[in-house]
């Protein structure tokens, strides 16, 4: 690992300034720390607001991201309210937060880091923390002290394994005392600790042991862990069942990994033994859990039973550790499920958290792999995880989590969805919480779409879509399976209309609106029941359809005969499909005219002929025409998607809901 310090970027930066500048350096090395992990500080004089100039501690905050952290990501605490704090014998965990909470010099500050006395106790001016994965290679292993010795000699102190806190604290203070002469305190199965009386000299002592370690595993380990040949299977199809498994309580996203890298791990004869372990560090227990679920087999058949087993074993972990007045549990399912011949499946209520998960479980196969090269891999016993598991401590932020939106954890494919209804519903099932796939056909506009829809709602990934192509179809359905695991909600929305009376109508045109109006819905809507069958977990289909189906008007008829024959698929689809608990509703929209492609001159032209006014009277007519006398947006259809889409229409299928304004000819019936 080589240095990134550069003395012109830190010249001239004050205290707080430039330890804003080492920790991103730190946070840029992904083998040092990630999601929060490790922290930094800094001893320095800050003006007191109460008056006059206080000796300070600023810590990092709990949670906080060294790669991006921020000033404000770090908290001023007074140093002489927490350093009397080592004279004590014993001092419990919420005890000591309350006192380091109330050293804080700014109210407005983050949670410091629960290592905030190691920082105080340790009188260097220039700390840093990391849980980097060479350091992590060397302890976790039977004889790791012994390891530590070879590799560091004099150069560290070695601090046994305490739980983060008070009396871990204490222990390393007593370290460094013994030997102040030491670069740094090797954490057994935590991490490094290196100080400095500047910050480039604690970030570059960093560096260099790290570097030590690296040079050492090197010389071990050439190379990951030779794969047993196992048969290739289908990661789309054992994908769609452990997404329905894990999903059974609530919904899931599954991320998949089938890298030559995670093959070489997962393949390997030795596989069951070295991943049950445990996790690298305890840290990491809160992101993958203690174990990964490794699969015996690539049949998807088999699946639901190992789950059930894996989660049968957690509760009797928990069980074993808990204490029987506590009757908080963490959902019992896996984070990480290793399948020989196929690769690594991570999960989590968002991509994001699933990929935060697959990042951790990489780095923990090259600390693995790294100690098997050199000895046996060891990790903490199951109690001293199930702590971190379950400490009171880590359990707070989850109370501090903001709720949950309606449809987290849900997968949605929009289709048409480049545009007009399509577009707005996407947003507004993202801004719900669910994972959108944007469908269209026009690439430049999904990926816009996608864009501008992720950026101010939440997930969004563009998928290229031709809906009238079977084979582009059943390989959409693929790739999200492979993307996040399966699907929950399909919105089949993709349409075109041309206005000419059926005298005059030439059959391609007739051809080419039951292409796409019907038999690009039932391709999609198909391919979506079929995966929502094999997940086992229900799911909700929503056809976009039209005030035609029951109200045709004239000079329109392969528009609307092609969607009464969707709305009629959708009806056949619910009768089919609800012993499965998949729901299947139609939405009937009139006249959307804001942002909709299908409204272009020449449809324009065509319905002011055949409704006998003027084009620029068009809109005005469609409003006037409905009960309510109002103009029908995207936005409109869009709620009604959502609300067909959501648990609150969960007894409802086979119905039609019309978002017209109250077109009387258009009443279902």
């Amino acid at each position: 690992m080589r240095s990134r310090w550069s003395s012109e970027a830190a010249a001239g930066l004050d205290p707080l300034a430039l330890r804003v500048y080492t920790s991103r350096l730190l946070g840029a090395e992904p083998s040092l720390v990630l999601f929060g992990g490790g922290n930094t500080s800094v001893k320095h004089e800050v003006a007191d607001p109460r008056g006059g100039v206080r000796r300070t501690l600023t810590i990092k905050g709990s949670g906080t991201d060294l790669a991006t952290i921020q000033a404000a990501g770090f908290a001023p605490l007074a140093l002489d309210e927490l350093t009397p704090l080592r004279d004590r014998e014993t001092l419990e965990d919420d005890a000591m937060v309350e006192l380091v909470t109330l050293a804080l010099l700014d109210t407005r500050a983050p949670r410091p880091s629960i290592e905030t006395l190691l920082h105080a106790f340790i009188p260097l001016d220039w700390i840093d923390h990391s849980h980097a994965d060479a350091i992590l290679t060397l302890t976790n292993q039977t004889d790791g002290a012994a390891r530590v010795h070879e590799v560091f000699g004099d150069a560290v102190g070695l601090v046994p394994y305490i739980k983060p806190g008070f009396d871990l604290s204490k222990a390393a203070a007593d370290v460094y005392d013994a030997d102040p002469s030491v670069s740094g305190l090797v954490l057994d199965k935590h991490g490094l600790v290196t100080f400095g009386e500047s910050a480039q000299q604690s970030y570059e002592r960093h560096i260099e042991l790290v570097s030590r370690a690296e040079a050492r595993i090197a010389r071990t380990w050439f190379g990951p862990l030779e794969p047993t040949a196992q048969s290739n299977g289908d990661a789309a199809n054992l994908v769609l069942t452990l997404r329905g498994r894990l999903s059974r309580r609530r919904p899931m996203i599954v991320r998949s990994d089938t890298s030559p890298r995670v093959r070489a791990f997962v393949d390997h004869g030795d596989v069951s033994r070295f991943s049950q372990k445990g996790p690298a560090t305890p840290d990491h227990v809160l992101r993958t859990k203690r174990l990964p679920l490794v699969l015996s087999s690539d049949d998807p058949a088999e699946a639901p039973g190992a789950v059930d087993r894996y989660e049968a074993a957690y509760a009797e972990y928990v069980r074993e550790h808990a204490d029987p007045t506590d009757d908080f549990r963490h959902d019992a399912g896996p984070r990480v499920v290793l399948a020989p011949g196929i690769g690594m499946f991570t999960t989590g209520r968002t991509a994001a958290e699933a990929d935060a998960v697959a990042r951790i479980y990489r780095q923990t196969m090259d600390v693995i792999e790294g100690a098997e090269s050199m000895g046996a891999y060891a990790a903490l016993p199951a109690r001293d995880l199930f702590d971190i598991e379950y400490w009171p401590l880590e359990l707070y932020k989850l109370k501090l989590a903001p709720p949950e939106r309606e449809l987290a954890g849900r997968v949605a494919l929009v289709t048409g969805a480049a545009s007009g209804i399509g577009r707005a519903t996407a947003s507004r099932l993202a801004g719900a919480g669910a994972h959108v796939f944007v469908a269209d056909i026009d690439a430049e506009g999904a990926r816009g779409a996608a864009v501008r829809i992720a950026d101010a709602e939440g997930a969004a990934e563009p998928l290229i879509l031709d809906v009238t192509d079977e084979d582009a179809v059943t390989a959409a359905m693929r790739a999200i399976a492979l993307a996040v695991g399966g699907i929950d909600i399909v919105v089949s929305n993709a349409g075109i209309a041309d206005a000419a009376p059926i005298d005059a109508l030439p059959l391609s045109a007739w051809q080419r609106s039951f292409d796409v109006n019907a038999t690009g819905h039932f391709l999609v809507t198909r391919a979506a029941v079929r995966a929502m069958r094999q997940q086992g977990i229900g799911g909700s289909v929503i056809l976009v359809c039209t005030k035609n189906t029951f109200d045709p008007g004239r000079d329109f008829g392969a528009y609307s005969a092609a969607k009464a024959a969707q709305l009629q698929l959708g009806r056949v689809l619910a009768i089919e499909n609800g012993e499965h608990g998949i729901r299947v509703n139609m939405v009937n929209p009139d006249a959307v005219f804001a942002d909709s492609r299908l409204w272009s001159d020449d449809l324009r032209a065509g319905r002011a002929a055949a409704h006998g006014v003027d084009v620029d009277q068009l809109e005005d007519f469609y409003r006037s025409r409905n009960l309510l006398q109002a103009p029908i947006g995207a936005d409109d259809v869009a709620e009604a998607v959502l609300f067909l889409a959501s648990d609150r229409s969960a007894k409802t299928t086979g119905a039609v809901l019309p978002v017209d304004g109250g077109v009387r000819g258009a009443f279902p019936r």
